[in-house]
């Protein structure tokens, strides 16, 4: 790949950020003409046997022509390297046909019925992924985000749902069934990445006896919203605002810490182990001069974490930083 064509690809795949400019099906992008349109509809399981699965479809504006989509998704098996396959494709190689409620992406499709059911095959491998709820959007307090005239807006689609995975990683002829529980969310942007937020802190308790999620964003403006804690069962819970803490060690393993507060009262996350990071902008080296100026140079680490309240449980789960390490 010749290093042009790598440029361009990172700008449509670093940040194909994650609003919805009108009410459509659940899983219906709404693409928009602004230059920094970008929509994403993201799900994620947490497997019994500590497996992480990510998939997300994705829609942008960003880099030369428009309306591109990305299929992409990351495995993580205890132990083992990450596998994180994607493909490009031109808008005459997506679309969602509402008879069928399916969002198609080159080989990969989304489809909601009783359930919501994800196949990503790609790169002499396959994720398949039932949740066993439907996608049913709710967007919480303050989820939408104005910066001037641009737009963002955040809405869960399965907060919590049990979900089956069959996965067959590249060189291997074995289909691995597993189980776990799972979350997916859709976004949608015109804010140019860059200038969207400072920091984003993301927990999410997916398997267990607790399950409840957490979002946290910090403005350029000083503001903090969306900020909301959501238990299973219960409505989401606003936070007011949040510090982040490194704990010490080497800058690229390290893991963080983070304390939020709200009507909720005190809530601290604490990292207890580095799933993964990554920093595709980091990763370009000289390359990543040419699209820092749009989309910043985002990190983004995913961590084993423990979540504390005052008089109530420790929840275990999954705890994501994501900040600009320019």
């Amino acid at each position: 790949m010749r290093p042009e064509q790598l440029s361009r690809l990172t700008l449509l795949s670093v940040l194909t950020l994650p609003l919805l400019a009108g009410a459509g099906a659940p899983l219906e992008p709404l693409p928009s003409s602004s230059d920094n349109y970008g929509e994403s509809f993201t799900f994620m399981v947490d497997l019994e046997d500590g497996t992480f699965v990510f998939t997300q479809f994705s829609i942008t504006n960003l880099g030369p022509g428009s309306r591109h989509g990305i299929c992409r998704a990351t495995v993580v098996r205890p132990g083992q390297k990450a596998w994180s396959p994607q493909v490009k494709v031109g808008s005459d190689e997506w679309g969602y046909d509402a008879a069928t409620s399916t969002l198609r992406m080159g080989p990969c499709t989304m489809h909601a019925n009783a359930g919501t059911v994800i196949s990503v095959p790609l790169d002499n491998g396959l994720v398949n992924i039932h949740f066993t709820e439907p996608p049913s959007p709710q967007a919480p307090q303050g989820s939408e985000v104005a910066v001037g005239t641009a737009r963002y807006r955040h809405e869960v689609l399965v907060p919590f749902s049990t979900a089956k995975v069959s996965l067959r990683l590249p060189k291997s002829n074995a289909l691995l069934e597993l189980s776990g529980g799972g979350y997916g969310d859709h976004s949608h942007s015109t804010v140019a990445p860059a200038k969207l937020a400072r920091s984003w802190v993301r927990f999410r308790a997916l398997r267990g006896e607790s399950n409840l999620l957490l979002l946290a964003r910090e403005g350029f403006d000083g503001g903090f919203t969306p900020a909301y804690l959501w238990p299973a069962g219960s409505e989401p819970q606003m936070l007011e605002r949040f510090e982040l803490r490194r704990q010490a060690g080497d800058a690229k393993k390290a893991g963080w810490e983070a304390d939020l507060s709200g009507a909720v009262g005190p809530v601290s996350l604490r990292a207890t182990s580095l799933v993964l990071r990554t920093a595709p902008v980091q990763d370009l080296g000289v390359l990543g001069s040419l699209v820092k100026p749009v989309v910043g140079s985002p990190v983004t680490y995913l961590m084993r974490a423990v979540l504390q309240r005052p008089g109530q449980p420790d929840v275990k789960g999954l705890m994501e930083v994501t900040l600009d390490e320019s």
